[in-house]
């Protein structure tokens, strides 16, 4: 069996950039009303169930699947309701705005469960992470 946890990282901003003026000044920064910036490409990562995970997670793919996204911080369902089957190509979204940079430097993430899930792994992980 194949057991595969797909994510996806990308860096974006829901403001035009900014700029310095001839005299000093910034301008720039406006909302960009449904639109992104992108400040960083976007990435994906898989993590695969292996047999180390098997024996430290005692052959429980679900709570290993649950560990891991719980990691990433996502927490809303594409699908919703979260019923007792979850299909193949739904995902769990999350984002992070860093407290620095506020909504000019936000993290979306999403996550995929991929290869021999069955919609009822899935929907087992999607319950115990998402917040609805």
């Amino acid at each position: 069996m194949s057991y595969t946890i797909e994510i996806t990282r990308s860096v974006v901003s829901y403001r035009t950039s900014t700029g310095v003026t001839p005299t000093g000044g910034r301008y720039g920064g406006e909302w960009m009303e449904g639109e992104t910036r992108v400040i960083e490409p976007s990435f994906t990562v898989c993590e695969a169930y292996d047999a180390c995970d098997a024996e430290w997670w005692e052959g429980d793919v679900v709570a290993w699947a649950i560990d891991r996204i719980d990691r990433t911080g996502v927490t809303d369902p594409s699908t919703y309701p979260i019923g007792d089957a979850v299909p193949e190509h739904a995902w769990l979204h999350g984002r992070y705005e860093d407290p620095y940079e506020g909504d000019s430097k936000v993290t979306e993430t999403s996550v995929r469960l991929t290869g021999d899930w069955c919609p009822q792994q899935r929907a087992k992980a999607f319950h115990k992470v998402s917040r609805l």
